[in-house]
């Protein structure tokens, strides 16, 4: 195909290969002489809601660049189906958020069991179609600032102007099946391996395939609330995340901004790439505000509690499993106080 302007030539193929559910566009490229007029490369819909450019330097880039490690090809599914995340728990069976209600977000989700939120204790939860949970009432769509100070409760994967209404979708599940909570109780364990865990319940919110606000592409995330009586912890799971160039930030903060937290990502697109936990597109963090148990702590599980009842303020006599020897003594019992360890009544310090 001759270039417009010049004697310059490029020779490229587009192939439309479909099935009854599924259907793809293949760019295979040949020689692509270099241009010295404005050109693009990719696809894009009638909204924009869905978009893609080849992101390379000159048009002759084009024969050597790929996504399928096939030089000169590349390959998008564009029946509009979204893949899920290898990270993402299942979500197929969530119940949908309808995001034209409630000025974008959910009406008040029942929680099946309390979550705990540093120091505080919720039975229900908001869901918004701006990428943010929040606790004791809904954060209108209207609020565009998508700063993590908004003087409440909020978990936050991606805060920022998203329009479902475009296409993609929002859901939740708050019944998880028993295999889910063993994936997530799995989980907890993976990634916090000194805190033993059982997860009692869980809350999955997904958001699928969801277009910004200003047709720039496409966003898919998910947040896990994992809990029981004395533990909850949050994972945020993130997949494709295209570039934008509106405001957005991830993490979570509380109503006095006591606890907070940004991800530190440089473009928004690094959240699927980036993690504390050495999981790729995975955060975890421990939010029911207890203290972090240091990582050379051996853990202590449901231990028993002491509570001093002894005049001296120490536990009673604790029976040893077996002798004790301590330089050239043998005790068979020992006394716990509060920030001592004796092996026989200790009346003053």
């Amino acid at each position: 195909m001759p270039c417009v302007g010049n004697l310059k030539v490029a020779t490229f193929q587009v192939v439309l290969a479909s099935s009854v559910q599924r259907s793809f566009i293949l760019l295979n490229y040949g020689n692509i002489s270099k241009l010295g007029q404005t050109w693009l490369a990719g696809y894009d819909t009638v909204d924009s809601a869905n978009s893609f450019t080849i992101k390379v330097s000159n048009a002759s880039e084009l024969s050597s660049s790929s996504n399928t490690n096939v030089n000169g090809r590349s390959t998008f599914p564009v029946d509009g189906s979204t893949k899920v995340p290898s990270n993402f728990l299942p979500s197929d069976d969530g119940q949908a958020v309808n995001s034209t209600a409630n000025d974008g977000s959910s009406d008040a989700i029942s929680l099946q069991q309390p979550f705990k939120f540093f120091g505080r204790t919720y039975s229900q939860i908001y869901m918004n179609s701006n990428g943010y949970l929040t606790f004791t009432k809904p954060l209108p769509a209207s609020n565009s600032s998508s700063s993590l100070n908004p003087k409440r409760d909020i978990i936050a994967p991606l805060w920022t102007q998203l329009d479902s209404r475009r296409g993609g979708s929002i859901s939740y599940i708050n019944k998880p099946s028993s295999n889910v909570l063993a994936q997530v109780t799995a989980a907890v364990k993976q990634y916090f391996p000194n805190i033993p865990f059982a997860a009692a319940s869980a809350f999955v919110a997904t958001w699928k395939s969801v277009p910004y606000n200003n047709s720039g592409g496409v966003v898919n995330f998910q947040v896990v609330l994992a809990y029981n009586v004395h533990r909850s912890f949050v994972f945020i799971y993130y997949g494709d995340i295209a570039e934008t160039g509106q405001p957005w930030q991830a993490g979570y903060s509380t109503v006095d901004s006591a606890s907070s937290f940004l991800v530190p990502a440089r473009s928004v697109s690094e959240l699927s790439s980036s993690s504390n936990i050495k999981v790729t597109g995975c955060w975890a963090f421990q939010v029911d505000g207890s203290p972090k148990l240091p990582d050379n702590f051996i853990p202590f599980g449901n231990g028993e509690m002491v509570t001093p009842r002894l005049d001296n303020g120490s536990s009673e006599a604790i029976i040893l499993q077996q002798p004790f020897k301590y330089f050239g003594r043998t005790l068979n019992q020992t006394f716990v106080r509060t920030a001592f360890v004796t092996f026989h009544i200790k009346r003053h310090f």
